[in-house]
């Protein structure tokens, strides 16, 4: 699967992230992906799981299967006999991400699409249709587990049934959006389950 303009962005902001990590903590010089993940889900960045960064791992998976690895320069993968293979992120000063950056500026604009809209513009359309999600029914959650309902605290629409209407508006603010993870945003559902969806329906590959 190509990388999306979704990816492509979100890949720079968490590189930036990266930076303001290695400032904070400024005896550190070399992290694996579980020690940053706790920090990028608090700037919602990486999507929150019960596996300590799964969906961030793929992330990563499929930058370096696109060989757009270097969108997040602190990023390297080494293999292990043991472990199979890990992501370690190491410190690097501004002026290298900088460098890093320019270098392979060209081939990563042939690899992504300008967006529809900007950042901004969809935030104030998820602001206008939020209120049609609200009203969307609710589901009892007396038997959902407590690791469910954890869950539930960072989307509160996580294990609701999908109803007509809810997919309408999962189909209509995509092809809006052209972002997932602003249309899971809206829908208060995990990306990878909105992505799921739009792939059953067609509307992506």
């Amino acid at each position: 699967m190509r990388c999306t303009q979704e990816d492509f962005q979100r890949a720079i902001r968490i590189a930036n992230a990266i930076q303001d990590y290695f400032r904070i903590n400024y005896n550190y010089t070399d992290v694996r992906s579980t020690d940053l993940y706790d920090y990028l889900v608090k700037r919602n960045l990486v999507e929150q799981d019960r596996h300590h960064g799964l969906h961030f791992r793929s992330f990563l998976r499929r930058l370096k299967d696109d060989g757009l690895l270097d969108l997040i320069p602190q990023c390297q993968y080494t293999t292990s006999p043991v472990s199979g293979g890990e992501w370690h992120f190491i410190r690097m000063s501004d002026e290298k991400l900088a460098t890093i950056r320019n270098k392979h500026k060209g081939k990563r604009a042939t690899a992504t699409h300008v967006p529809k809209l900007s950042e901004a513009e969809i935030d104030e359309l998820i602001e206008l249709a939020r209120n049609a999600v609200d009203k969307l029914p609710k589901r009892d959650t007396s038997d959902l587990t407590h690791q469910q309902l954890e869950l539930r605290k960072s989307y509160p629409r996580a294990y609701e049934e999908w109803l007509p209407r809810e997919i309408e508006i999962m189909s209509r603010a995509f092809l809006k959006f052209d972002r997932i993870d602003k249309v899971a945003e809206l829908l208060q559902r995990q990306p990878h389950i909105v992505r799921e969806k739009l792939q059953a329906l067609g509307l992506i590959t």
